[in-house]
């Protein structure tokens, strides 16, 4: 159906917004985007890097796909031509002109005159289409075929062994209908983007003779060169764009701002940075199981780190005695009263739990896998219960005034992030303390090869903090900083022959000093609420 205003449109909800306007503004791009995840066809203007999506079908000059790339570049995009031809051409019999309905600049008539005087074709064999004809002014060798406005060019073109037209579609349904293609382009910028789809090229503005030498002298490699520039298959893009998973937000998850820059593109997902608070964030365009059930702690977790989660526990335990060291610098434990209230969101099997259990704190755990959160109860004897953080009903049996809430490793997990930080404000006492563990984006590993870091990144991270940028987004609700320690120094993550390991004992220390570990701990205290200091 066909809507008739933008009012109508905003009366519904949508999966995706298609834009396929080719020159469409930065504001324009952002108030479709109110309505829905927007996908950017061939875009080459600011509204390609706020894009949720983004689909090249045509090659882009080097200055446009600057813009953070595109998720899906094909030319099988193309609606190509049905018709092909049953064999590649030994020789060139019947060639064709196409130089577009108006050829501003003369090309038609200007490779018909090229071929013609220099000898490489007969009048007879030419075919020219309509174009700058139509005003009479071009010249044009005599006993040559003219043809007016042909409906449904591309299903013609397989009835030709070569054609010659200009960087555009004419030249892709060419190539794939069977036909030898040789472009002469109109300006340096089509013949770039020629060159960067590998299509045989004769010239900018008018055939270069030793070109049509060149070209036209071994048929064979100018076949196989055209027939390399085709599209690899015919693909209905309606029918890809359909598969995409939809529910991105199409703005930023800790402050709401829609103004973006897309950071690295990939089929499954798109990473920003939003312009208003910092933070990297992606939206994901595949559905996907969560991962963190049973299996994940034992077979998985094994993959991983060669020994399930419960193997690991004594090192786990270990390395939670130094979190709470930190912890128990800025909350001293009391000698008498009530023990401090600590609950660990995302606790596992809870070897964080059972380390503050022991060192006196009234330790709690939630985790989202009932396997895990049971353990926890059953054999450790630990409160826990199994549960996600943002669901409300959740959070209403999980009491306030925390002194400390734990997430290690679990807040880059939450696509509501502000909903997250909210609710932990609520949780926590005034002057407690909100601490967590995540993947930094200042590592050694986001910095030496961003592209190779975003892909790697796991589908269910929402996020990518960075050390430097946590003070300011915690400070939008109610929290300060008080230390921040990097960890997950990896010297053999060092490009070139820096990450060998004769380079270690220069590396290690300078990672070190560099703050470049891969992952990073926070800690920070409540200060603030919707009132003001606390």
């Amino acid at each position: 159906r066909i809507l008739r205003s933008r009012h109508e449109a905003e009366a519904e909800t949508w999966d995706f917004v298609v834009l396929d306007l080719r020159r469409t503004s930065r504001d324009q791009e952002r108030s479709w985007r109110a309505l829905g995840p927007t996908i950017a066809l061939d875009e080459g203007w600011a509204a390609a890097s706020g894009a949720s999506f983004r689909v090249d079908i045509l090659p882009r000059a080097g200055r446009d796909r600057g813009i953070g790339g595109a998720n899906l570049e094909s030319r099988s995009f193309l609606n190509l031509p049905v018709r092909r031809r049953d064999s590649p051409p030994e020789r060139f019999d019947r060639i064709l002109l196409a130089f577009g309905g108006e050829d501003p600049r003369g090309l038609g008539p200007a490779t018909a005159r090229a071929l013609v005087e220099g000898e490489f074709f007969r009048p007879g064999s030419l075919t020219l289409l309509s174009g700058a004809l139509e005003s009479g002014t071009s010249r044009v060798p005599e006993g040559m075929l003219r043809l007016g406005p042909v409906p449904d060019l591309k299903e013609t073109l397989a009835s030709y062994d070569l054609v010659f037209t200009q960087f555009g579609l004419t030249a892709f349904e060419a190539a794939w209908a069977g036909c030898a293609v040789i472009l002469v382009n109109p300006t340096r910028y089509h013949a770039d983007l020629a060159r960067k789809a590998g299509f045989p090229s004769a010239g900018i503005g008018r055939p270069r003779y030793r070109d049509l030498v060149r070209l036209l002298s071994d048929p064979a490699a100018l076949v196989s060169a055209s027939a390399s520039a085709a599209p690899e298959a015919a693909e209905s893009l309606a029918a890809r764009l359909s598969a995409l998973k939809t529910g991105a937000r199409g703005a930023c998850p800790v402050c709401g701002a829609r103004e973006r820059r897309a950071l690295a593109r990939y089929p499954r997902k798109t990473y920003f940075r939003c312009a208003a608070c910092g933070m990297v964030y992606r939206e994901l365009f595949v559905g996907g199981e969560n991962p963190y059930v049973e299996s994940y702690f034992f077979e998985e977790y094994r993959r991983q780190y060669g020994r399930t989660y419960l193997e690991d526990f004594p090192a786990l335990k270990a390395y939670a005695a130094g979190r709470l060291d930190i912890l128990e610098r800025l909350l001293p434990l009391r000698s008498a009263g009530p023990r401090p209230v600590l609950l660990d969101v995302g606790c596992a099997y809870g070897a964080f739990l059972a380390e503050a259990s022991r060192r006196g704190w009234d330790a709690r755990g939630l985790d989202i896998a009932e396997s895990a959160a049971s353990y926890v109860r059953d054999v450790l004897g630990i409160p826990a219960r199994a549960g996600d953080f943002l669901d409300p009903a959740v959070r209403s049996v999980l009491g306030e005034g925390l002194d400390c809430l734990s997430l290690w490793f679990v807040i880059e997990h939450f696509e509501d992030l502000g909903g997250a930080l909210r609710a932990a404000a609520a949780l926590v006492r005034p002057g407690g303390i909100l601490a967590f563990s995540t993947p930094s984006g200042a590592g050694i590993s986001a910095l030496s090869d961003p592209g190779r870091f975003f892909e790697r990144s796991p589908d269910d991270h929402a996020t990518v903090w960075e050390p430097r940028r946590a003070a300011g987004i915690l400070g939008r609700f109610g929290f300060r900083v008080e230390r921040i320690r990097v960890t997950g120094h990896h010297p053999e993550r060092f490009p070139g022959p820096a990450g060998t390991p004769g380079f270690a004992g220069l590396t290690g220390p300078a990672s070190r000093i560099l703050g470049l570990g891969d992952t990073f701990e926070c800690y920070a205290r409540r200060i603030r609420d919707a009132g003001g200091e606390v």
